[in-house]
């Protein structure tokens, strides 16, 4: 059987896919959060202020923004978005320039991509079965959290496959590693599809 290593390495390291998807998510995770950060400030100064993602009765970040949900832990979530989204647009612009991580940085860096995901599916279910409206920018972030998960999950699978020699398990891995971005896009489509139907 032929040896899957070399065409693997390519389609991870070289092709940059992992990079641009990291960008991407970081950049629009960030503009989310930190034009939540915005709106709230405006509305705890005035509270007749109406935030520009408020487009309908369903999608209505002022209900969200004004629930205890939106300060868990005493501050505005946002602020969590914007501090970790602009970390993550630092490793996604290292990745994209050819820096190589360490196996240790991405088994030390994935657990909070873990965190984010969790965060974001009791987010959609408080959204959904309790306040009862949605909000565009929070959904954004869902999104750029769960893909920043599938890129720290895909560049570890490059390391096991990287060091195994058994051609089966590399090809598995392979083939893993290439959905695991598709994936995580699906699994954040039927999230955000879910919560809006049930609301």
């Amino acid at each position: 059987m032929t040896d899957t290593t070399p065409t693997f390495a390519s389609e991870t390291r070289n092709s940059k896919v992992s990079g641009i998807t990291l960008l991407l998510a970081a950049i629009a995770g960030f503009l989310a959060s930190f034009v939540l950060t915005i709106d709230k400030l405006k509305i705890l100064k005035d509270s007749n202020y109406k935030p520009s993602c408020n487009i309908n009765a369903v999608l209505n970040c002022k209900s969200v923004m004004l629930s205890q949900e939106a300060e868990v832990f005493g501050f505005p979530n946002s602020l969590i978005g914007i501090a970790a989204f602009a970390m993550m647009l630092v490793v996604a612009v290292s990745l994209l320039m050819g820096v190589e991580f360490p196996k240790r940085f991405w088994q030390l860096l994935v657990p909070g991509p873990i965190f984010a995901v969790g965060f974001s599916h009791y987010l959609a279910y408080q959204t959904t079965f309790e306040i009862g409206a949605l909000c565009p920018y929070c959904m954004v972030a869902w999104v750029a959290s769960l893909l920043t998960l599938a890129v720290a999950i895909r560049e570890l699978i490059g390391f096991a496959m990287r060091s195994t020699s058994d051609d089966s398990r590399a090809f598995a891995l392979q083939t893993i590693a290439r959905w695991m971005i598709p994936i995580h896009i699906l699994w954040a489509a039927i999230l955000m599809a879910g919560a809006y139907i049930g609301i």
